[in-house]
């Protein structure tokens, strides 16, 4: 695997419901960043994804599903504007399957980024410690039988 010690941060464009047009925007402004930060992923390189979604308070915030709007974000990154057959010329990353971890979190915006969609952060991905993931020390452990 190639290894990329790039990191991408940038806003997410505030959400749309033309999810074509929003997917579009995301897609744009990570280009920008990645152009701007000199950043290119490999088909091999694994990768790590964070959000904070900001959503306004009440309804906005109450009916958006992350799933549904991680869904967005991650076909965005890789091309696809509108269903399977419709991809972008310039795609972020060639699959999804290259993402490794995602961390996402919806919440209001603050008042110092009123009009924001987000932050994003694509980083390379490091293998964590999980809570749930059985460690000694600091090594991981492989399980031998399934946990009751």
């Amino acid at each position: 695997m190639a290894k990329s010690r790039k990191t991408i941060r940038t806003f997410l464009p505030t959400y749309q419901t033309d999810r074509r047009q929003w997917r579009r925007d995301i897609l744009d402004i990570v280009l920008s960043a990645a152009l701007s930060a000199g950043v290119q992923y490999d088909r091999d390189n694994h990768l790590e994804v964070v959000i904070l979604l900001y959503l306004k308070k009440g309804k906005r915030l109450l009916i958006h599903d992350v799933d549904n709007r991680l869904k967005d974000i991650l076909d965005a990154l890789q091309g696809k504007l509108r269903g399977l057959k419709t991809f972008a010329k310039t795609p972020l990353i060639g699959n999804d399957n290259q993402i490794y971890r995602v961390l996402i979190e919806k919440q209001q915006p603050p008042k110092r980024y009123p009009f924001a969609g987000g932050r994003l952060l694509i980083r390379p991905y490091q293998r964590h410690h999980w809570p749930l993931q059985p460690t000694k020390g600091n090594k991981f452990v492989k399980l031998r039988k399934p946990l009751a």
